[in-house]
């Protein structure tokens, strides 16, 4: 299968959106999608709704960042891109919790004492 990112990113792009309603995939403004997009969608429902639940868990992380931690939009993305993020291929599972808890340490710090 493509990359779901890039598909939701395509079907973004005509005008149409994807969410997720009472736990059900609806297709927002699903008559600007292209003959055919709406059967691909249906065949891949399941990997679409998974990416749109990590990408609202990213989005809900970030503003709890941004805003509680008075960082900029920027800065709270790349700390949520961090703290959601899995483990390089060669890294422990555990060595890679201990440093994403130590850097939000770091940053914790940094920011209380500026």
């Amino acid at each position: 299968m493509a990359d779901v990112g890039k598909i939701v990113e395509r079907i973004r792009a005509h005008g149409a959106n994807i969410a997720i309603d009472a736990g059900k995939l609806i297709i927002i403004n699903r008559e600007k999608l292209p003959d055919g997009a709406f059967e691909f969608i249906r065949q891949h429902g399941r990997e679409i709704a998974q990416f749109i639940e990590k990408e609202g868990e990213f989005d809900e992380r970030a503003a709890i960042i941004e805003f509680d931690g008075g960082f900029s939009r920027k800065e709270a993305d790349d700390i949520a891109r961090l703290l959601l993020s899995s483990p390089p291929k060669d890294c422990n599972p555990a060595d890679w919790t201990w440093f994403v808890g130590k850097a939000s340490e770091i940053i914790d710090a940094g920011r209380r004492a500026a």
